[in-house]
C-alpha cells in the first residue's frame, strides 16, 4: 500500500517506549513526521500541569495516544479500579491539555474490550453503544470508551479534532510475556515454552477453549495508527483488525505446533472463558485504508517466536 503525507507535522506519541508505542514512533518517522516520544519523567500524563508545560514547550500538532494501563484476565479481575482510574485520568488530562495548548488533533488507541458482550456476528462500529460490557473487562472497556466520549466532547466545545481506532488483540516481538500483564498470544507462548523446558507431558489452559478471538500483528496496528494522522476528523470509530476469528483451542494448538510441543493439551473449565466471541467487522477499515492488509497470524507468530526464543529470559522478566 502506498501512502503519502501532505505536510511535515510534529507528532507526539504517548507511551512511545511501549510495546505498541515504539512501533507507532517508527512508522511516523518512516512517513517523514517529526516525532516526540517523551518518557514519563519528561511528561507525566497523571499531572495535568506537567503535561501542559510539555505541550506548550514543544507544540505538537497531533497526539497519538497509545499510553495505557492494561493486562490480561488476571489484572482485570484483581485491579479493576486501577485500570479504570489510571486510564480515565490519562484521557481526561490529555484532552483538556491538548485543547488548551493548541493541539490540532488527537488519535486515540481504542480497544475491542469497549464493545458490548453480546454482539451477533462480527462487531461493527454501529454496535459500539448497543449493550453492556462483559463483566471481565468492564473497568478497562469503559475507560477506553470514555476516550471516544472525550473526543466528541472536546470537538464540540473546542474544535479539537480526533480519530478513534479500535484495536483487536495485539501480539508481536517485545511484548510483555509475564502472565499477569500479557496479551493472549504472549501468555500462551510463555506458558508453553516454560512447560517444554520442564519436560511436561501436558499443558493445562484456562477455560474450555471455545471462545473466539482475533489477532493483529503489532506492526500492522502501528501502521494504521500512523496513517490515521492524515484522516479527517471523524465522530465514528474505526475497527482495526483482520476480521478472522480463532478459537483459543485452535490458538493453543498452533502455538504448540510452532514450539514443537508433543504432549497433551488439557482445559481447566473452572477458570473463566471471558467473552464468547470477539471478532471485528473490518469493512470500514478497508474503505478508510484501501490496500491495507495485515499479515497472517502464522507469519506474525513466526516473527514473534523468532524474537522471543533467543530473548526468553529478558522477555519473561518484564512487568
Amino acid at each position: 500500500m502506498k501512502y503519502s503525507i501532505n505536510s511535515k507535522k510534529k507528532v507526539l506519541v504517548t507511551g512511545g517506549s511501549g510495546f505498541l508505542g515504539r512501533r507507532i514512533v517508527d512508522e511516523c518517522m518512516n512517513l517523514g513526521y517529526e516525532v516526540l516520544f517523551p518518557r514519563s519523567k519528561e511528561m507525566d500524563l497523571y499531572d495535568i500541569e506537567n503535561l501542559k508545560k510539555f505541550l506548550k514547550n514543544n507544540n505538537p500538532e497531533v497526539i497519538v495516544h497509545s499510553a495505557a494501563y492494561y493486562g490480561g484476565i488476571g489484572i482485570c479481575n484483581s485491579e479493576p479500579a486501577n485500570l479504570f482510574n489510571n486510564n480515565t485520568l490519562m484521557t481526561a488530562n490529555l484532552y483538556k491539555a491538548a485543547a488548551e495548548c493548541g493541539v490540532d488533533k488527537v488519535v486515540a488507541v481504542g480497544s475491542a474490550c469497549a464493545y458490548p458482550a453480546l454482539v451477533d456476528g462480527n462487531m461493527s462500529e454501529d454496535d459500539f453503544w448497543n449493550g453492556e460490557f462483559h463483566e471481565t473487562v468492564e473497568a478497562y472497556g469503559s475507560s477506553k470508551k470514555i476516550q471516544l466520549i472525550a473526543q466528541n466532547a472536546y470537538y464540540k466545545q473546542y474544535g479539537l479534532k480526533g480519530n478513534h481506532l479500535i484495536l483487536t488483540n495485539l501480539y508481536g516481538e517485545d511484548d510483555v510475556f509475564t502472565a499477569y500483564r500479557s496479551h493472549v498470544v504472549a501468555a500462551l507462548i510463555k506458558r508453553f515454552s516454560d512447560e517444554i523446558e520442564k519436560g511436561s507431558e501436558k499443558i493445562v489452559n484456562w477455560g474450555d477453549g471455545t471462545p473466539e478471538r482475533e489477532f493483529i500483528y503489532v506492526g500492522d496496528a502501528a501502521k494504521a495508527l500512523a496513517m490515521s494522522i492524515e484522516l479527517n476528523h471523524d465522530l465514528k470509530p474505526i475497527n482495526i483488525g483482520t476480521g478472522i476469528g480463532t478459537s483459543i483451542k485452535e490458538l493453543a494448538e498452533i502455538v504448540a505446533k510452532n514450539l514443537g510441543f508433543k504432549g497433551a493439551l488439557e482445559w481447566d473449565t473452572s477458570k473463566p472463558n471471558g467473552v464468547a466471541r470477539k471478532v471485528l467487522d473490518v469493512s470500514r477499515m478497508a474503505k478508510v485504508f484501501p490496500g491495507f492488509a495485515p499479515i497472517t497470524f502464522q507469519e506474525g507468530l513466526r516473527k514473534t517466536l523468532k524474537w522471543y526464543l533467543p530473548n526468553k529470559k529478558e522477555a519473561d522478566s518484564r512487568c
